[in-house]
This record gives structure tokens, C-alpha cells and sequence, in this order.
């Protein structure tokens, strides 16, 4: 996939549990692994997802009620981030051959995080050798 997801968490609970819902992706505009938030169907979340533009409710089942996220709300968790300044980025690194998309916050920790990934399977690889046999660029997301 080239959205790779990230490990954040946003103190606006609203973006966050866009951001959740869509698997937390570099882009919230690009295409994502998934689109779902499953509540309580009585709760406040649940509520609260119905009256707003972001969410457009799939269904309820038993007492949870199921949600995905609309074009509206891609758009507000992509403008929240920019407000923000969230530091996320896709970035392609190529080695040995291979080109993959890591998530980071800068192009030298794409390269970091790729190492860490190859390192098991070359494990008398060291970060420096890797470094200049590495190439890393942003991705197009």
C-alpha cells in the first residue's frame, strides 16, 4: 500500500477517532486499509458520530452501532493535520534491489526504520554500510 500507517494519537478526540477509524494512514485523503469504528449503539459516541457530517452510519448489530467515515470527514482529519503540523510523511527507500514505503518524520529516519526492518535477515549489516547503499525520496501518496 503505498498510505502507510503511523503510530500517533491527536488530542482532538473528534480527529482522533477519524484517524483511528481510518487506521491512522500518512494521508487521510489516500486510500486506506479500512474505514470502520465500531460504539456502542446507545452511547454518546454514537450520538454524536450521527449528527455529523464525518461519519455516515454502515449499521447496528446486538447494542454496537457501526460507522465509516465520509469525504468530509477525510478532508477535515487532513486539514486538521496540516493545522497541526503533524511531522508524518511517506517516504520510499530502495535497497538491494527493493523499493518500499515507510512511514517517518524525516528521510533519515525512513532509512533508520528500513534498516531496522532488513537487519534480521542481514544480521553482519551495519547501519553505516546500509546508509550508503540506501536510497530514500518522498513517496507520492
Amino acid at each position: 500500500m503505498n498510505n502507510p500507517r503511523v503510530n500517533r494519537y491527536l488530542k482532538d478526540k473528534a480527529m482522533d477517532h477519524i484517524d483511528h477509524a481510518l487506521g491512522r494512514p500518512v494521508d487521510p485523503l489516500g486510500e486506506t486499509y479500512r474505514n470502520h469504528f465500531a460504539t456502542g449503539a446507545d452511547g454518546k459516541d454514537a450520538k454524536q458520530f450521527a449528527a455529523s457530517p464525518n461519519w455516515e452510519k454502515l449499521g447496528r448489530r446486538d447494542d454496537m452501532a457501526f460507522f465509516a467515515v465520509t469525504d468530509a470527514g477525510r478532508k477535515a482529519l487532513a486539514d486538521h493535520l496540516k493545522k497541526i503540523g503533524d511531522p508524518w510523511k511517506a517516504y520510499e527507500v530502495s535497497f538491494n534491489g527493493y523499493t518500499s514505503i515507510v512511514s517517518a518524520k524525516s528521510s533519515g529516519n525512513a532509512k533508520y526504520q528500513k534498516y531496522l526492518d532488513v537487519s534480521d535477515c542481514y544480521s553482519e549489516l551495519k547501519f553505516v554500510d546500509f546508509a550508503r547503499q540506501a536510497k530514500v525520496r518522498k513517496a507520492a501518496v
